[in-house]
């Protein structure tokens, strides 16, 4: 079943918290009836109400909580039944910051005394003596209120929430972790609105522990709502790319109103946080591990049933490089580390004054295994950077760099913007021909360079069959082989048109989290960008004619090398999103006159415009 939780926040940095540490804002019942105002504050975050970095709680409109209401005859007791009460269940609701309830609750008559009891969130069926809680069907954050002795004279309830469950907060500081289960606790309460303000009020139920997966808030930050109790057993596993880790939280016990905040250095690798492009500027050198050329052999078992390529030293070469002595001779080094080759670096130097790309591959006993594109530049992509709202509503979606991957300039006019293509779901560039490009020009004409300053081109080979792991080994081992298909739809990962991703993650963002995939081609911090709100990165410009004039300011026309290794659409502006569309990719492409959202196969080749993840 879907996990639902209510609330909004970012950071935290509190290790645990009570119940003395929450605020709430006020809100005042405004009615001109003859029934009870209420004003209503708390010490928490409830169904859609807000609770911010420090755990201060604020309701906000469409918050609604359940009144019970008892009668005290003469100051004689009264227990709050599952009905038949004073008042049954009153939905109070804020609506444009005021409290407004479907049935007034008339005044007490003389020498009675009303007691008054509220739970939060509201729910139309429910038995206030027993309400029930499993953090394995749905999670919210439980609250109850309790105020007695409300006499004629008073026009005014005061109901002050309090928390009735604990808030696990996970975050991760370090390493990766797609998903936390907590283990070895119960999920299941009831709760008794009547006893609310006493020790009394939680019992658990169901007969052994169960798993509960977490909600995952953002990126590496993870929250639950548990019932209280002993904590002698319980574990967080957090789960990525297939591996788990376990942590052990350090207090004894889940005290009622607390929340617990952990921050959790993972050990485990997420391949997507592992770039595979590098920004230097000229003149200087870069350092990154060669783990993610094995990582990705070992994790993705479609690709090599989890086995390495070959056996044999580390190592690393220059593909090519698209600007002579971008890179000498000397200028890759391998970094061994002796006692585990995977744990091993690659140190690139560049040549002062002189900017460009290049292409260097990580080896393993002399076979390509992965490369990694160095972008030799003095961009600083986090200046100049563009927002862009995709859906009207004055939120910025996406913050865009100011280039394509792999420019040299952000001049538009100037054909060193249109910067590397990428076929699609690949991490692997292809050159441009550093001036605007022609159709029907070959990608195997454009002239690169290997480390010696010896022309090189790129070759091109037909795609081979349906195998997706056959393909992407072919790829991986390949480098600068750009594959060619027959028509739309093929792709270069099968020559089957019905097939679909059967084997691999989504190559350059992961579905179900919306994070960086492994074989996106991005510098650390950056992505592809995925379509949000149902809707390209670039549909305002596809829903404004207007916008046309200003977007071909900003984007070079860079057109596409089709599925044939030929260039077409070369007055086009043709760039991908990270979005898939089956066996193709969702692209923007746009002239002067018309722009469209569409998909191409993954045979074709487009250029990339990154931003920044958020």
């Amino acid at each position: 079943m879907k996990k639902v939780l209510y609330y909004s926040l970012s950071m935290l940095a509190l290790a645990s918290c009570t119940n003395d540490d929450f605020q709430l804002e006020d809100k005042r019942h405004d009615n001109s009836g003859n029934g009870f105002r209420f004003e209503i504050s708390a010490a928490g975050d409830p169904s859609r109400a807000v609770t911010d970095d420090n755990f201060k709680t604020t309701f906000t409109d469409g918050d609604a909580v359940g009144v019970y209401v008892v009668a005290r005859n003469n100051g004689a007791e009264a227990t709050l039944a599952p009905s038949g009460n004073y008042a049954d269940n009153n939905k109070l609701t804020l609506t444009d910051g005021v409290w407004v309830i479907d049935h007034e609750i008339p005044f007490a008559a003389e020498g009675t005394q009303l007691d008054f009891y509220a739970y939060y969130p509201y729910s139309e069926s429910v038995d206030p003596t027993a309400i029930a809680y499993n953090a394995t069907e749905s999670m919210y954050d439980l609250m109850m209120a309790k105020t007695t002795g409300i006499e004629a004279g008073d026009e005014t309830v005061f109901l002050n929430f309090s928390h009735q469950l604990t808030l696990i907060d996970a975050r991760l500081t370090a390493g990766a972790g797609t998903a936390i289960t907590i283990s070895g606790l119960y999920p299941a309460a009831t709760l008794n609105l009547g006893a609310a303000g006493s020790d009394n009020v939680m019992t658990i139920t169901g007969d052994k522990p169960a798993d509960i997966a977490m909600t995952r808030v953002e990126r590496k930050h993870f929250r639950a709502y548990i019932p209280a109790q002993p904590t002698d057993k319980g574990q967080l596993s957090i789960q990525a790319s297939g591996r788990t880790q376990e942590y052990t939280p350090v207090n004894k016990d889940f005290i009622t109103g607390t929340a617990y905040s952990y921050n959790i250095a993972s050990s485990l690798i997420n391949l997507g946080d592992l770039p595979n492009c590098y920004i230097v500027k000229p003149g200087e050198q870069v350092t990154f591990p060669v783990l993610k050329a094995y990582e990705v052999w070992r994790q993705l078992k479609w690709i090599n049933n989890g086995n390495l390529r070959k056996d044999g030293p580390v190592g690393a070469e220059l593909i090519w490089q698209d600007t002579q002595s971008l890179i000498v001779a000397d200028g890759i080094k391998v970094n061994v580390d002796e006692n585990a080759d995977d744990q091993s670096t690659v140190t690139v130097s560049t040549t002062p004054g002189v900017s460009g790309n290049a292409l260097v591959a990580v080896t393993m006993g002399g076979d390509k295994t992965w490369v990694y594109h160095i972008w030799v530049t003095d961009f600083d992509p986090d200046k100049n950077t563009r927002e862009v709202d995709n859906n009207g509503d004055g939120v910025a979606d996406y913050v865009f760099m100011d280039r394509n991957l792999g420019a040299m300039t952000d001049d538009a006019t100037n054909p060193l913007s249109i910067g590397l293509y990428y076929q699609g779901c690949r991490n692997e560039p292809f050159p441009s021909t550093k001036q605007s490009p022609a159709d029907d020009v070959n990608v195997s004409s454009i002239t690169l360079y290997d480390i010696n300053n010896n022309e090189i081109h790129i070759q091109t080979g037909d795609i081979w069959g349906p195998d997706q792991g056959q393909s992407t080994r072919r790829v991986l081992t390949s480098p600068s082989l750009f594959i060619t298909s027959y028509s739309e739809p093929y792709s270069w990962l099968t020559n089957d048109g019905n097939a679909s991703y059967i084997y691999g993650p989504n190559f350059w963002y992961e579905e179900s989290t919306g994070e960086k995939g492994v074989f996106d081609p991005s510098p650390a911090g950056w992505m592809v960008p995925i379509d949000r709100n149902n809707k390209s990165p670039w549909q305002s410009v596809a829903d404004n004619g207007d916008a046309v004039a200003d977007f071909l300011k900003i984007y070079p026309a860079g057109g596409r090398i089709k599925f044939n290794g030929k260039f077409g659409n070369t007055t086009d502006v043709m760039l991908w999103t990270g979005t898939m569309y089956g066996l193709k990719q969702m692209a923007f492409q746009c002239s002067g006159s018309w722009n469209q959202v569409s998909n191409y196969s993954n045979g074709n080749a487009l250029n990339v415009r990154c931003v920044k993840i958020q």
